[in-house]
């Protein structure tokens, strides 16, 4: 059993002044046990289901030309099901639930590397602001991590006619240990496009994004090294509508392209994602 995440996690830095606020839903159910890269009955997974609501509140303020700041702050809703008789005779499924503030991202931006800030460096931390005991859930499972992480990545974007590019990249690494538990270091990368002149209906841009995660395994005493660990490449079609100079809604699908874990996990067939943006 492992967390598979959120390949949407890693947010788009706006270019220019100013700042935006932005309430991300997204929804992701657990229920395909895989193996490697193999899909498996569900009758040889003790685990049943994860399924998962996320509410993220995403701001950006860049202070000027050079320096900015990133927030993350994350409510999340999860439910677990499980065989606690699996391998006898009987099956006993038990369904768990955990909900509560998730853990904190906090990060700085330099983007003065180019006159029109399409590219610059994050860096910051992921604080210990989830719950990590949550009942019935293992460690990897639970809301929070429990771990102070560091987080160091950059971006570029660029613009050619009606065609706009975005590339993203985030590394995160647990700077401590917590009660036996210290997570996997993780990569996660983005890449997309957008056109931006559908004169049909004005404010609509279509996107397509390419969202991977390499996330390594969990190691503590308290920690499954052999259940944890992954590869993921998702494709995700979207749309963007402005509504005014102020207002922005989005919606993005994620369909697995490549699901590689070790041991026995539950992946998501898809994942949906719906916001709203307002920019100041």
């Amino acid at each position: 059993m492992f967390d598979q995440g959120l390949p949407s996690g890693l947010g788009l830095p706006s270019v220019g002044s100013g700042g935006v606020i932005n309430i991300q839903e997204t929804f992701l159910d657990q229920n395909k046990p895989m193996s490697g890269s193999a899909t498996l009955p569900q009758s040889q997974s003790p685990d049943k289901e994860i399924k998962t609501q996320f509410t993220n509140i995403n701001m950006q303020y860049n202070f000027n030309h050079n320096w900015g700041m990133m927030a993350m702050i994350p409510y999340w809703h999860r439910t677990f099901s499980t065989d606690n008789n699996f391998g006898q005779n009987t099956q006993s499924i038990a369904n768990y639930q955990t909900k509560g503030l998730g853990d904190i991202r906090v990060m700085g931006m330099y983007t003065g590397f180019s006159d029109d800030m399409s590219e610059g460096l994050i860096f910051g931390v992921k604080l210990p602001t989830g719950n990590f005991n949550a009942y019935g859930f293992d460690r990897d499972t639970q809301i929070g991590s429990g771990t102070t992480d560091t987080l160091v990545g950059g971006y570029k974007v660029g613009q050619y006619r009606y065609w706009g590019w975005y590339t993203q990249g985030m590394y995160r690494r647990a700077m401590d240990v917590r009660n036996g538990y210290r997570p996997g270091d993780s990569i996660q990368m983005l890449a997309g496009i957008h056109y931006d002149d559908i004169r049909k209906i004005p404010g609509l841009t279509p996107l397509l994004q390419i969202n991977g995660t390499i996330r390594y395994a969990d190691s503590g005493i308290n920690s499954n090294p052999y259940y944890t660990g992954l590869r993921t490449l998702y494709l995700a079609p979207g749309l963007i509508y402005n509504i005014n100079h102020k207002w922005q809604l989005n919606g993005l699908i994620y369909l697995p392209l490549y699901q590689q874990v070790s041991g026995i996990q539950l992946v998501p067939k898809q994942i949906v994602s719906l916001g709203v943006s307002y920019l100041f």
